[in-house]
C-alpha cells in the first residue's frame, strides 16, 4: 500500500511540473455562481493520497490533497491554501480541471507569453525575487510543506 501511494504521489506531482515551472494561471467556480480568475499561481504540491478500494481490493479513484501557493505567499498564509481533489481531468497538456470535496472547479492554464504578456512580466519578476531571495523561499516553502501537510493529513 505504501509504495502504491508513493507512486501515484509521483504520478500526481508529474502532472503539475510544468505549472510549476513555466507558471499558470487559476480560476475557480462554484456552481451558481460566476467563476473567479483568482490569479497566479507559485506552485502545486501534492502533500497526501487516498486510494479508495471495491470490494475485490482494486483501487476504483484516487483522492489527493494539493498545497496551492499563490504569487506572493512570501506576504501571509491568505496566499496558500490546500484542498482535497477528488476528480480531475486533463484536456491537453496546457490546462486542468480539477473538482474538490466541496464540489468547486479549479481551472488551471499554462501562462502562453505570446498571449498573456502581462501575466508572463509578472511571473518572471515574480521567478527572479524568489532566485534573489533563495534561501528565504527555502524556509517558507519548508513551513509551509509541513503545516500544509499536517492540514491534509488531519482532513477526513
Amino acid at each position: 500500500m505504501k509504495e502504491f501511494i508513493e507512486k501515484e504521489k509521483a504520478r500526481l506531482q508529474a502532472l503539475f511540473e510544468p505549472f510549476n515551472m513555466d507558471g499558470s494561471w487559476m480560476t475557480l467556480a462554484e456552481k451558481g455562481r460566476t467563476p473567479v480568475r483568482v490569479g497566479l499561481v507559485d506552485g502545486f504540491t501534492v502533500t497526501r493520497v487516498a486510494p479508495h478500494f471495491d470490494a475485490g481490493g482494486e483501487v476504483t479513484r484516487v483522492d489527493f490533497w494539493l498545497l496551492l501557493r499563490m504569487l506572493c505567499y512570501d506576504e501571509g498564509f491568505q496566499h496558500t491554501h490546500t484542498i482535497k481533489v477528488v476528480s480531475w481531468s486533463q484536456g491537453d497538456t496546457y490546462l486542468l480541471d480539477l473538482i474538490d470535496d466541496r464540489d468547486r472547479r479549479f481551472h488551471i492554464e499554462l501562462i502562453f507569453p505570446d498571449q498573456e504578456p502581462d501575466q508572463a512580466a509578472d511571473w518572471k519578476r515574480w521567478s527572479g525575487y524568489k532566485a534573489k531571495n533563495r534561501e528565504r523561499f527555502e524556509r517558507i516553502d519548508a513551513e509551509l510543506l509541513t503545516e500544509h501537510t499536517r492540514i491534509a493529513e488531519e482532513w477526513e
